[in-house]
């Protein structure tokens, strides 16, 4: 979504259809992505849609587009801007959650290494080591 198009739906004070009534722009950023009760963002961009595809009637004489349409246009692209946001958050935070846990069964490996190299000392090695640590 670019500038203007932010500051065109905040100058009109733009308003998105929801199950659970309209929506201002600021709210749209919470509401999730999918959900099992209908109030996500999936079923805002099919209201939006469904309003752009019902002003969108095909005109081969009128060559500019409505108001209303134009409008229509801007709600279902600043919810499909929401939506592709969001998405790509959510694939961050699951390729952190996957590096992390790979961190952590990597620390592990390297911890059995350690305890088994030193399982592998000779006694005096092991002798030799705790003696320079009691100092």
């Amino acid at each position: 979504m670019n500038a203007s198009m932010y500051d065109i739906a905040l100058r009109q004070k733009l308003r998105f259809e929801s199950s659970k009534g309209q929506l201002s722009l600021e709210m749209l950023w919470d509401v999730p992505l999918r959900s099992r009760n209908g109030f996500d963002l999936d079923a805002v961009a099919q209201a939006a849609n469904r309003e752009v595809k019902a002003v969108s009637e095909e005109s081969f004489v009128r060559t500019r587009r409505s108001p209303k349409q134009s409008v229509a246009e801007l709600r279902l692209d600043i919810v499909k801007h929401v939506i592709e946001v969001k998405l790509a958050e959510e694939e961050k935070a699951e390729q952190r959650a996957d590096r992390a846990k790979r961190r952590e069964k990597l620390m592990d490996a390297l911890e059995r290494k350690q305890d088994a190299a030193l399982e592998g000392m000779d006694e005096d090695a092991i002798k030799k080591e705790l003696e320079a640590l009691s100092d």
